[in-house]
């Protein structure tokens, strides 16, 4: 299999982490591309984004979601999605607030690369309401994933640290130390230690 990603995409790493915690690294070859100057990407993903997931048999499968599922499948005795169906719905959950507070912040960080005048500070005012109001429901439900290592834990641990990559200044770990202390023990993972997000020239 070959794993189309980009270093600085939050979906990308969830997969890239989701990877190395079911042991399936030397099943995937991981391609690393820029989603935005590559055109060998629209060939294999209409939608021209990180991740794309090739299978062996060419089949290709697209979003952070539906690939983490269908590697989760290839593997019998491990697993990082919950098997009681309560708990299941509540771990999707979990995930879906994750992918959604992960692309606020990346919309906010786009916003800010414009020039003054083109900024839509409706749109800054909203993504930074998204990020506010996303980090208290983490804090209020972390007793949800507090323990163990499953999909929607994953992907709150991308988002808090793609936090700190795009906003370096940004202090949410002052204002949510239980949720700060979770992630902290998450991030020491060789998982997350192997997918740090990095800015590089592609």
């Amino acid at each position: 299999m070959k794993l189309y990603y980009s270093p600085t995409s939050p979906f990308a790493r969830k997969v890239r982490v989701a990877i190395l915690e079911l042991e399936l690294q030397d099943q995937v070859d991981l391609i690393l591309i820029n989603p935005w100057a590559d055109p060998e990407l629209r060939k294999l993903n209409p939608l021209c984004k990180v991740p794309t997931l090739v299978l062996n048999h060419k089949e290709v499968l697209f979003e952070s979601v539906l690939i983490c599922e269908y590697l989760n499948s290839l593997r019998e005795k491990k697993s990082l999605y919950p098997i009681e169906r309560v708990h299941y719905f509540k771990d999707m959950r979990l995930q879906a607030l994750a992918d959604g507070a992960m692309a606020a912040i990346g919309r906010l960080y786009a916003e800010y690369q414009k020039p003054e005048q083109e900024q839509s500070l409706k749109m800054i005012q909203r993504f930074i309401e998204t990020r506010q109001s996303s980090l208290n429901w983490l804090a209020k439900h972390l007793e949800d994933f507090a323990e163990g290592i499953t999909i929607g834990a994953i992907a709150v641990a991308c988002f808090l640290d793609y936090i700190s990559f795009r906003f370096p200044n940004d202090i949410w770990k002052n204002e949510f130390s239980d949720l700060y202390q979770w992630f902290e023990k998450m991030q020491q993972r060789d998982s997350m230690q192997q997918t740090v997000y990095q800015n590089l020239a592609l």
